[in-house]
């Protein structure tokens, strides 16, 4: 008997990774974070101009507040058939119109205060106080790094050999002493028609932050053993 070992290279990629954007086209009034600090999810990135949608959403407010006085009124008045069935409907529509323009005010002056969806840490800023910026313009990263995804491609003829749980081994040639030990976590459910491989996605634990995204690993996975001559 001997052991089966299975060995390829692999690509380090953050358990959770996005750039970090603005929905809309704003003044950068303040920058709430440092380059590569460490947040937690909610927390304040990066505040843009309010003042408009500020405004925007006081007026809506206030004609929130005169629809529903006047519904009040108006449910009294058809009460005492003073007002009619369609004058009600009319009334109560506009009272709709105007919780629902409150409703968009909110999430306009919502989208001017950008927060970290995920526990993370930020990567170096793109922009600065003062500054305009534009939807999908890049503000800055976010990476969770505590978990690292290694994905790597194993041929056809090996699939059978793996499964989810499997033990498996990481190295780079940054740390030519360490091993860092992970399990497979999920198997690609198609094969590659060109390459004839599939592509296996393993779990590292990355407590002490040495593994950084977009570093090549090598994978090595030992199986049972197995009868051979």
């Amino acid at each position: 008997q001997f052991p089966y070992a299975l060995e390829a290279l692999g690509t380090a990629r953050a358990n959770e990774a996005i750039d970090v954007t603005a929905k809309v086209s704003n003044t950068v009034t303040a920058i709430r974070f440092r380059d590569g600090q460490a947040v937690r999810r909610g927390a304040v990135l990066v505040e843009l101009d309010g003042a408009q949608a500020s405004a925007d959403l006081a007026q809506a407010q206030a004609a929130l507040v005169e629809s529903k006085s006047q519904y009040a009124r108006s449910v009294e008045l058809f009460g005492t058939k003073a007002l009619s069935q369609a004058q009600l409907d009319q009334i109560e529509a506009t009272l709709k119109a105007n919780t629902a323009r409150v409703a968009a005010a909110e999430a306009r002056l919502s989208d001017t205060i950008i927060r970290a969806p995920f526990d993370g840490h930020v990567g170096l800023r793109r922009v600065s106080v003062g500054g305009l910026v534009n939807p999908g313009q890049v503000i800055t990263t976010l990476d969770d790094t505590s978990r690292i995804k290694v994905d790597f491609s194993v041929p056809e003829t090996l699939v059978a050999a793996l499964r989810p749980g499997l033990a498996m081994r990481a190295l780079t040639t940054a740390y030519p002493d360490r091993q860092f030990e992970g399990t497979v976590a999920s198997v690609d459910t198609r094969v590659d028609t060109v390459s004839r491989a599939v592509r296996v996605r393993a779990i590292v634990p990355n407590g002490e932050g040495l593994l950084k995204p977009g570093m090549v690993l090598t994978v090595r996975i030992v199986e049972s053993s197995m009868e051979a001559l």
